[in-house]
């Protein structure tokens, strides 16, 4: 858990800028459901977890290709575009991907994966 909180922060204090046209498909505010780390799997309607699930990152993707991206309770701006069913977001000049599966948007940081969905 330690380690997805620690890739989430980094990924929000480091992802730059890309513009982005069409795209609706990913257009929306889209909030965390699932966290799976270490073998472990986290749903917002874990009794014990949920709440930490829910409030663990918010992705507003806007039209024009920019949007805000919240985690650990740190709000940075963040440019986007997309290729397919995977967006790009790009904080800080860094870029991370996250892939359209099952109208869920799954980012994965080196095996630990964040679920998001659309609200």
């Amino acid at each position: 858990m330690k380690k997805i909180l620690a890739i989430a922060a980094s990924v929000v204090l480091s992802c730059g800028m890309l513009t982005s046209c069409g795209g609706s498909q990913f257009v929306g505010t889209w909030k965390s459901v699932k966290l799976e780390s270490n073998g472990q799997t986290m749903t917002k309607d874990d009794e014990l977890t949920g709440d930490i699930v829910k409030d663990f990152m918010t992705i507003e993707v806007e039209k024009g290709g920019e949007g805000k991206i919240t985690a650990n309770g740190k709000n940075k701006d963040m440019e986007w575009s997309y290729d397919g069913d995977t967006i790009t977001l790009t904080v800080d000049g860094d870029d991370e991907k996250a892939t359209l599966k099952d109208d869920q948007l799954v980012l994965d940081i080196d095996g630990e994966k964040v679920y998001l969905e659309k609200e």
